[in-house]
């Protein structure tokens, strides 16, 4: 190869990061100072490469897909926490609020506790609360908050159990230690935002009386999206975005839907099982004055970066009913 080829190549792959550089800037001065809430997914953090011949469709929504080894630990996403630091270097103001559905089975598994899923929620005795005490405070939060703080940012790992950020009430008798999120009092996250820390939070929350339940990680971030006022709410997780007609050979991905789509889907039974909490919570957040909401595949690396600041965008993102 000769030296001309070399330089030529050389440039040209400079004029692309130009490029990319260009049309980002103005999505960057567009989203400083606003507030971001990230929903990852417990099955995020089980990253897998997405079938291309398959065009990275999912087969079945999403799934407790087991935690895949990878050269920096189990389950570890260093692109993800790289990308909420070049979000926070921006000013971006970053709240992350995590699940751990995929950690918490394997645990449970390990321990021989059952598992069993109503509408998307974790039936929880018990034994099976003590284990998502286990999983989230000691294994998924702390991890998230290093490789955050490792990628040059500084997170800070919270509960919704610390200061009684957030109070639930019981969702079911039946369903065991399971609860909904009654109201989020965003004083303290408010705070750490403000001091230039990022939240990392554990959707662990207390009752009234003070007893610790397990609440769906979808639902809490909505909430504290509606709760903080923020500007955007995004949910990682398995799947590419949101399919109309999932399942069957019409099945398509919407890029834009109205939160009015979202109540019809729900009304008419057609999501799959685990998208149903993150429906309810969009709708709820839309509901409660967040602009817009965005569903993206957290297996795409630098899925958030390309949503933000790119002009196209990926996945599906979520908008309230226009105007009459």
């Amino acid at each position: 190869m000769t030296a001309e080829v070399l330089v030529n190549d050389r440039l040209k792959l400079a004029q692309d990061k130009a490029r990319v550089l260009q049309e980002a800037l103005p999505w960057m001065t567009r989203w400083a100072g606003q507030t971001l809430v990230v929903k990852y997914g417990g099955n995020a953090l089980a990253r897998t490469p997405l079938d291309r011949s398959e065009g990275g469709r999912p087969e079945d929504g999403e799934t407790n897909t087991a935690l895949t080894p990878t050269d920096t630990g189990p389950g570890e996403d260093p692109s993800f926490a790289r990308d909420i630091a070049l979000l926070h270097s921006v000013g971006v103001r970053v709240v992350v609020v995590h699940g751990g559905g995929p950690q918490i089975s394997q645990l449970a598994d390990r321990l021989g506790l059952e598992t069993a899923f109503v509408d998307g929620r974790r039936v929880t005795d018990a034994p099976t609360l003590q284990a998502v005490q286990m999983a989230l405070l000691g294994q998924v939060n702390p991890m998230l908050v290093r490789m955050i703080s490792d990628a040059g940012a500084p997170a800070v790992g919270v509960a919704g159990t610390d200061s009684s950020q957030v109070i639930a009430v019981q969702h079911d008798p039946r369903m065991g230690f399971v609860g909904r999120v009654d109201h989020v009092d965003p004083q303290l996250l408010d705070q750490m935002l403000d001091s230039g820390r990022i939240p990392v939070m554990a959707t662990l929350c207390s009752t009234a009386d003070g007893q610790t339940v397990n609440v769906n990680a979808d639902e809490v971030a909505g909430a504290v999206a509606q709760a903080l006022g923020a500007d955007k709410l995004i949910y990682l997780t398995n799947v590419a975005g949101l399919y109309e007609n999932f399942g069957t050979p019409d099945s398509t991905l919407l890029s834009e839907v109205g939160v009015g789509r979202l109540r019809q889907m729900i009304a008419d039974d057609e999501l799959v099982t685990g998208m149903i909490p993150k429906v309810a919570s969009i709708v709820a957040a839309l509901d409660g004055g967040v602009p817009q909401a965005h569903l993206l595949d957290g297996r795409i690396e630098h899925a958030i970066l390309l949503e933000i600041f790119t002009d196209s965008g990926i996945g599906t993102m979520i908008l309230p009913e226009p105007a009459p």
